[in-house]
Parts: C-alpha cells; structure tokens; sequence
C-alpha cells in the first residue's frame, strides 16, 4: 500500500530531485516531468512551507498520515533549497528561486548555531499554526536553544551528510554572492577540527559538543559529495558549469545538450489538471548511452 506521509527528505527525496534533473538532462518534449516537479512545489508551497516563529527561518514542514503538519526539518531533506534554485531558474521563476535561496539559508543556520558549527541529522521548529514534531514535546534545554536560534535539535549526529553544502553550492553558482563561500570556508575549517582522525574522517555523535564522541564509520557519500561539492564551491564556476552539466543525486556530473529557453507547460506554479501520468513511451523516448568501457558489457537495448 502506498502511505500517506508528505517528505522532502528521506523516502521521497530522489523522486522530486530527479523530476526536474531528468527533464534538464534529457531536454525531453514531454513536460510531465517538468509539470510534475511544478506541482510538487505548488503544492508544498500551499501546504508545508512554515515561518519559525524566531528567527523567520523558511522550512518545509512534513504532512503525516492522520493530515497533521509535522514542523521537522533534516539534514538529508536541505537538498531542497538547492533543488528549488535550480529547478526555478529551468522554469524561469524567480519565486521558486527566492524560496530556495531562503531555504538554504535556514539549513544552514542549522550548521552556524551549534558548537562545532556542523549541522544536525533531524530538528524541529515552532510556527505560528503549531509546534508539533510528530515525538516528546521540546524540553526546557531545546526550548532554549530554539529561542535563542530559531529551530532545536532533536537528533544530534552528523553523519557526514552533503545536503547542506550541496544547496549551498547551487546559491553559490546562481547568484555569486560570496557569503557562500565564506559558508563553504567555515564548513571545512569545522570538519578538519572534529572529524579528521589519522586515518579518516568521521561522523560525530553530538554536533553541539565540542568533545563530542566520533562515529566508527567514513560514508561513501563524504567523497562522493560532501568533497565535490565543496571543491566545485571553491573552484572557477565554469569548470563544470551548470549551464552544461547536471549532477545525479551523488553528485556525479553527466553532460548535458544546450538547454532550452523553458522547461515544462509554462503554465507557472498552478497544479497540473488531474489525470494519469503519461510519460513518453518506450518507443520515442531516448535511450541512455551505452559505456564505451570495454570490460563493461553491452546489453541489448
């Protein structure tokens, strides 16, 4: 059966990013995808997009199975912020762009107001239509914490987890603004200081102590992203450019053709009509290129 819970993080995540990454990289005529991707916005923009209540952080809340609004962010759902910048400039929405950029912002605030300035795996945050988080109520420490910066801790670990960073290169690219890069700076000063061991580097267990114990585990992700995204921050912005490339969900860049003027209906944030999702049959849409590795073997398409 299929739930009914609402994410922008884990279970979901790939879904929406791929929406409008597939529609960029293959150029496709079929604006379901691109349409798709836009009503997933819309909608979440109607229903999910919160103001915390101090510090006026933009987030996307959760929507559970019983219709309540769950005011929990994460690090694995910040991949939004950047896919929002991108996905707004492909449909040339500004709107989209903005909300973006603040939700970057927000994420990284989360990273900027603890101890070690590295950001946690889950938190939460209170809004004007309600607080709940979906667990316990905050205790007295987390009330403080959130009244002092806008959103509290609820699991405290870092994992070595790329979503951050990742929406921060996107703004760094779009709009140039080098207060992304002084972010990217910080970032790594903060991971060679409590993560870097002799062999390694590792998760923590508690981002806002100092003395925090390490986690026993390197993720393949910290060289996949968390090292790419942060290098490519660094880097000229042409080499691999997004005006060219588009990037899978571990950050791999895949050469894209010239991109077109719009991507999708054009109908601008308003919901697709309902009606079954039809994508491209078999027979039109284009296939993937086949490796030219010769140990790879060459199947049939």
């Amino acid at each position: 059966s299929v739930g009914a819970y609402v994410t922008w993080g884990g279970g979901s995540d790939s879904y929406f990013e791929y929406l409008i990454k597939y529609a960029r990289l293959t150029n496709t005529n079929d604006n379901s995808y691109a349409d798709a991707w836009l009503t997933a916005v819309d909608t979440s923009v109607k229903t999910l997009l919160r103001t915390s209540t101090v510090g006026d952080w933009l987030y996307l809340a959760d929507y559970d199975d019983d219709k309540n609004i769950v005011h929990v962010g994460s690090h694995l759902a910040c991949f939004y912020g950047g896919n929002w910048i991108l996905g707004g400039k492909l449909t040339n929405n500004d709107t989209v762009v903005n909300i973006g950029l603040q939700l970057t912002d927000a994420c990284w605030n989360t990273y900027a107001s603890t101890a070690t300035g590295i950001g946690p795996e889950v938190f939460a945050y209170m809004s004007s239509d309600g607080s709940y988080n979906g667990g316990p109520a905050p205790d007295d420490e987390q009330l403080a914490f959130y009244n002092k910066h806008g959103f509290y801790i609820t699991y405290p670990d870092y994992i070595l987890r790329p979503e951050v960073l990742e929406s921060n290169f996107y703004a760094w690219r779009v709009t140039g603004d080098t207060k992304y890069l002084d972010r990217a700076a910080n970032a790594t000063k903060s991971f060679e200081q409590y993560l870097s061991t002799s062999v390694a580097y590792a998760g923590i267990d508690d981002v806002n102590n100092t003395n925090s114990t390490k986690i026993d585990d390197m993720e393949s992700f910290w060289f996949a992203e968390v090292l790419k995204y942060l290098y490519l921050t660094f880097d000229d912005p042409s080499n691999i450019s997004l005006d060219d490339y588009v990037f899978n969900t571990e950050c791999h860049p895949f050469k894209a053709p010239q991109a077109k003027s719009n991507y999708g209906s054009g109908s601008g944030l308003l919901p697709v009509p309902s009606q079954p999702f039809c994508p491209e049959s078999p027979d039109s849409a284009p296939l993937p290129a086949v490796s030219p590795i010769p140990g790879i073997p060459h199947l049939s398409l």
